[in-house]
């Protein structure tokens, strides 16, 4: 098996290595001011600090004059601490949870997640948690769903401030709430920005990721055209060799036996040799001949392996089987075309982080198991892409048949259901189970997967 992955890391292992990091730092300047300040002088505006009072007021006494009620605010700015940090690890927990490489979108787990991030963001109420959280929804969601979450939590942001500022107004004069209110709205201009960011590097890594994927099509149908050009024309070399010289060599040695006949059984010896030489240079020429035929083969495997080599993101397990070798050049090119199919579909559209790719040998010709561990099709109606797989595959003779996350079943095509089997096994389906046989790509258990049969002529088990 031909494991192929891209040297540098991955921007989908770089990206979320930074989110966390930028996480962490942020988490600690939050704390660092209030574990400065000490207990005499943190302020406990936000919905922690009060919850923080509350619980240190049911166990220490109330300030009297005999106590000055130091019990109660260190209670409380230990409770504080203590409360923000839990939040914030739970926070950054589950942002890694939602980022890390193979982590599956928009199903109802996440989105849990994802609301109990908003509400420990509302929370805390700080603008660095805030502002992670919607750089995170720029760059998980798709653009409506991720402007509704944005505006759902600016709304709860704002209520939250407005609660605050209502429980602080005792302790402030009107300028100097006028001055936090207007920081507090500066706060929302700069979540609207962070996400625009955020959107802005989605896209560009998407598009790199696009341009990577077409240059390496590109450079993959560069290789197969270059083998059928040079097989081509050493088909025509060798035509023009068998009917042009190799007619001449035989009508050469045909005159020079009519000669050996008519000189009275006593040939020269000149002749003799002229008539050794022509049959020796005719023999020559069939072998060049016959060589240059043998050698004539489609070079798919190197195509299909700089097709995958040239993909950053998602990783591509291939295994091929040495039968893929024997393809002629018209079958050559609809097995990379549909290789070249199920690559875009996995990087444009379903979001995965590794794609299987299983070619083996049957009594028949070629069968292709092709498998994502993305967000599947969900029974959306059948692209052109694939229609256009379908079609090519038809002619040769073969069949195409796909399956989604979970729906095990059948789109087109004559067979048995979808097994759990290995994929190794040229003769199974595409399946969950581990990869069986000889060159067996890892499972992938779920996501877009299918299958495709190639015909070959004079294909043998």
């Amino acid at each position: 098996m031909n494991h192929i992955r891209p040297s540098p890391p991955p921007a989908s292992r770089r990206y979320p290595a930074a989110a966390l990091t930028a996480s962490v730092t942020l988490a600690l300047l939050e704390l660092s001011p209030p574990w400065a300040a000490g207990p005499a002088r943190v302020e406990l505006h936000n919905a922690v600090g009060h919850l923080a009072r509350y619980l240190a007021s049911l166990f220490t006494p109330a300030p009297s004059l005999l106590r000055a009620g130091s019990d109660r605010a260190t209670m409380a700015y230990e409770l504080f601490l203590s409360g923000q940090s839990l939040l914030m690890a739970a926070f950054i927990l589950m942002l890694w949870w939602r980022i890390r490489p193979g982590a599956r979108r928009n199903s109802a787990a996440e989105y849990s997640l994802l609301a109990t991030q908003l509400l420990i963001a509302v929370v805390l109420d700080t603008l660095a948690f805030h502002l992670i959280l919607a750089m995170q929804l720029a760059a998980l969601l798709p653009l409506r769903r991720a402007l509704a979450w944005l505006a759902v939590q600016i709304l709860l942001g704002v209520v939250m401030d407005a609660w605050v500022l209502a429980n602080a107004s005792l302790h402030l004069n009107d300028s100097r709430a006028g001055t936090i209110l207007a920081l507090l709205t500066s706060e929302r201009c700069v979540l609207l920005l962070g996400f625009a960011l955020a959107r802005m590097v989605r896209q560009e890594q998407r598009s790199r990721t696009r341009l990577a994927a077409s240059n390496a099509e590109l450079r993959a149908t560069q290789s197969l055209l270059a083998d059928t050009v040079r097989a081509s024309e050493r088909m025509r070399i060798a035509r023009d060799l068998h009917d042009a010289v190799g007619h001449h060599l035989t009508a050469l040695n045909l005159h020079l036996d009519l000669a050996v006949r008519q000189s009275a059984g006593q040939p020269a010896t000149a002749l003799g040799t002229a008539r050794e030489l022509s049959q020796s240079l005719l023999a020559e020429v069939r072998g060049v001949v016959s060589a240059e035929r043998q050698e004539s083969g489609i070079k798919v495997r190197q195509a299909l392996q700089l097709l995958c080599a040239g993909i950053p993101s998602p990783a591509i397990e291939l295994a091929m089987d040495s039968r893929v070798d024997a393809c002629p050049p018209a079958a050559a090119h609809t097995l990379l075309c549909c290789v070249q199919e199920a690559v875009t579909n996995a990087v444009r559209h379903a979001h995965a982080t590794l794609l299987t790719i299983d070619i083996q040998g049957d009594s028949q010709g070629l069968v292709g198991r092709i498998a994502d561990n993305g967000k599947g099709n969900g029974g959306a109606q059948e692209g052109n892409g694939l229609a256009g797989m379908r079609e090519r595959l038809a002619e040769h003779g073969g069949q195409l048949r796909i399956g989604g996350s979970g729906s095990g079943g059948d789109s087109g095509g004559s067979g048995g259901a979808w097994a759990a089997g290995g994929a190794g096994d040229s003769g199974g389906a595409v399946g969950a189970g581990g990869a069986g046989g000889s060159g067996g790509t890892r499972s992938v258990l779920h996501g877009f997967r299918l299958e495709f049969s190639l015909p070959l002529a004079g294909a043998r088990a």
